[in-house]
């Protein structure tokens, strides 16, 4: 069972340097999670969500720790010290299976996954298997051993933020809240895309070569030759094949070789296109 930690540093003069907001100007998931944390007061806007905007950008938020099922804190203040535990139902294997089944048949969302960044429609195509990523309403709750009966208080909030705010270096830390650690989805991922088709459901649509038209499909509406060109050498054109794995029914020897054709394709294309081919 994965745990990621991280620390907020207190010290004043590291504060300028980590006070920013959380949600705007941050990554897609991050605003999320965000969005998630408006949903949980009865009212919106929350009094408490500034105090503790400002809470977590001033460093208040101590042992930032996620597992399966909870995010938990500390909310350090000048006399008192809160412990604040966020909620989210864990998905079981059942359900995991059957999400990374049918983000499997996604090329797309499955290369981003791979490196490192969550697509933005993960939801959509977890939403095949009738889960979801992202809380649901209702889903979400906030504990506080402070007094303030609000949902979140000003510390709970806090915490909030800073999750959102360590979403945005790390986005396998909601996987992990869900249950699931990074390198158990995507060993999962690589795996189900190796061993077969995913569920018919998730296959992209696809469209046959015969209905195109070639004037509507490669017309670019102006002379080629006024495009400017700023090509760059692959720095490794075979990446994403082998961080997707083998495809399926090849072997890893298999997929190795056509890893190597690939980059000699790449490196033959390259030549081309300096006239020394």
């Amino acid at each position: 069972m994965s745990t990621a930690t991280r620390r907020t540093a207190p010290a004043r003069e590291k504060r300028n340097a980590r006070e920013k907001p959380a949600a705007p100007g941050g990554t897609w998931w991050s605003r999320r999670w965000i969005r998630a944390l408006e949903s949980l007061g009865a009212t919106y806007p929350n009094p408490r969500l500034p105090r503790g905007r400002t809470l977590a950008r001033q460093g208040a938020v101590q042992g930032l720790t996620v597992r399966p099922g909870e995010v938990t804190a500390r909310v350090e203040l000048a006399r008192t010290s809160c412990r604040v535990t966020l909620r989210l139902p864990v998905l079981d294997d059942a359900e995991w299976s059957a999400g990374v089944r049918v983000l499997a048949g996604q090329l797309r969302q499955a290369a981003s996954l791979l490196e490192g960044r969550m697509p933005e429609d993960i939801d959509a195509t977890f939403g095949k298997a009738g889960i979801a990523l992202f809380p649901r309403r209702g889903e979400l709750s906030c504990h506080c051993d402070c007094r303030d009966g609000g949902d979140p208080c000003s510390h709970g909030a806090a915490v909030h933020y800073a999750f959102a705010d360590a979403l945005q270096d790390n986005p396998f830390l909601l996987p992990a809240l869900r249950g699931r650690s990074r390198e158990r989805l995507l060993t999962a991922l690589r795996a189900t895309r190796s061993g077969g088709a995913a569920d018919a459901s998730a296959a992209p649509e696809t469209v046959a070569v015969a209905e195109l038209a070639a004037t509507d499909a490669y017309f670019t509406g102006g002379d080629l030759t006024a495009v400017p060109l700023h090509p760059q050498p692959p720095a490794d054109p075979a990446r994403r094949l082998r961080r997707l794995g083998p495809p399926p029914g090849c072997s890893p020897a298999d997929a190795e070789l056509l890893a190597g054709a690939v980059e000699r394709a790449a490196a033959h294309a390259w030549r081309m296109a300096g006239g020394s081919a």
